[in-house]
């Protein structure tokens, strides 16, 4: 099984520099990978999102951290994923969002966070045929 590792650090845009470096020190940097690199998936199967908090981990206000997770274009569950999920307590480095991909093919990731500027699309994921598939296959046979 290929194994493939995607960081991204995320940047705010501003108008100006001084301000850019003003804002970014106040604001968290985050970046996105999977959990244990794992990018391949089977219908069905659980996929996790690990969230790094790389800086500013503090400023974090956890009632209102709620990053969206877009799937080609579909915000939250969609026809692509379902039982979107998120799991922001305890230690910043155990931060995941979770998701159950249903249709198979490539698919590209959006994350993003109005609050703390996080706008970020590296992560890709494969989704290769499963049991939730192969059921729904035979359920669409049979009707």
């Amino acid at each position: 099984m290929k194994k493939s590792v995607f960081f991204s650090t995320i940047l705010t845009s501003s108008s100006s520099s001084s301000s850019f470096e003003t804002d970014r020190s106040q604001l968290p940097l985050f970046a996105f990978s999977w959990w244990d690199d794992k990018g391949t998936f089977r219908a069905g199967d659980i996929a996790t999102i690990k969230v790094k908090v790389l800086e500013n981990a503090d400023k974090i206000d956890k009632k209102v951290f709620n990053p969206i997770l877009t799937v080609n274009g579909k915000e939250g569950n969609s026809s692509y994923v379902s039982t979107v999920l998120s799991d922001f307590e305890g230690d910043p480095n155990e931060w995941k969002i979770s998701f159950t991909p249903i249709r198979v093919g490539l698919f590209n990731v959006l994350i993003s966070e109005d609050r703390y500027k996080v706008d970020d699309s590296s992560l890709h994921f494969q989704v290769e045929p499963g049991l939730l598939f192969k059921l729904c296959l035979i359920e669409l046979n049979n009707s």
